[in-house]
């Protein structure tokens, strides 16, 4: 059984086993994209992604006994969750196309598509749902792959940096939109119901709300809410009160006022 170790625990003398392992399906005619695939695949899997079928096979459902055997396919696939999948690359683009599963949620697939642009891999990764999103990382290969390196704790650098732009920029967010998609609650602040995040922002200050209205577009809407800076007013100024629908603006002449 192989030791559970995290790609971001590697240093430099071991690699993480499931890294290590992947790096054995490469054949010799490999590029360092190659290699940072590879760790992608290892990333994904991490966060509980598994490789699924290629969509060549398998589109989108059609019936429920379709449905059926994409499950079954993507089940029968669970104990070869870190491979290498065939024609995962076009010998014609070198563009990288592949399909994982949310082995929570194993009827829905999610796409990873990198584009290889000179040293540049543009990874883009979305589940196939409605109104999808789609998430993107931009990596410099070289940061990451070691091109002198012998031994496979030689090939990479930087491991624990890649790793966490990885899981913040991919893995986190496809995977709340899958739960979300599918009805359940997942580990992060995206993941909760929006009754849930209202009461969360509406405990923080001025200042902290207008910084949450950057990280997303849906937070950006949230934090806009007139009923938040409302009870923001009264909490602040117990003096003042607005007559009219309050909003930033209602917030920032109360503090010019008083």
């Amino acid at each position: 059984m192989l030791e559970s170790i995290y790609v971001e625990e590697s240093t430099s003398t071991k690699l993480a086993p499931s890294l290590e392992q992947l790096l054995e399906e490469l054949n010799a005619k490999v590029s360092p994209h190659d290699y940072i695939i590879a760790l992608a695949i290892v990333l994904l899997n991490e966060a509980d992604f598994h490789i699924c079928t290629s969509s060549k096979d398998y589109d989108e459902p059609k019936c429920p006994k379709f449905l059926y055997i994409l499950t079954f396919v993507c089940y029968s696939k669970k104990q070869r969750a870190l491979h290498i999948p065939k024609n995962w690359k076009s010998e014609e683009t070198f563009v990288y196309e592949m399909y994982f599963y949310l082995n929570s949620v194993p009827k829905v697939k999610c796409k990873l598509v990198a584009i290889p642009l000179e040293s540049t891999l543009i990874l883009n990764y979305f589940p196939l749902i409605d109104g999808k999103r789609t998430y993107s990382l931009t990596v410099q290969t070289l940061k990451y792959f070691n091109p002198f390196g012998y031994t496979p704790s030689e090939i990479y650098k930087n491991l624990k940096e890649i790793s966490h732009r990885f899981k913040d920029a991919l893995s986190t967010p496809v995977r709340s939109d899958v739960l979300i998609s599918a009805g359940l609650i997942g580990p992060s602040l995206q993941a909760i119901p929006t009754e849930l995040k209202l009461k969360i922002l509406g405990m923080l200050d001025a200042y902290s709300l207008t910084r949450m209205a950057q990280c997303s577009s849906e937070f950006n809407m949230l934090c806009s809410e007139p009923q938040l800076w409302k009870d923001l007013v009264y909490r602040d100024f117990p003096q003042h009160s607005c007559e009219t629908e309050c909003s930033k603006e209602c917030y920032r002449a109360s503090i010019k006022r008083y």
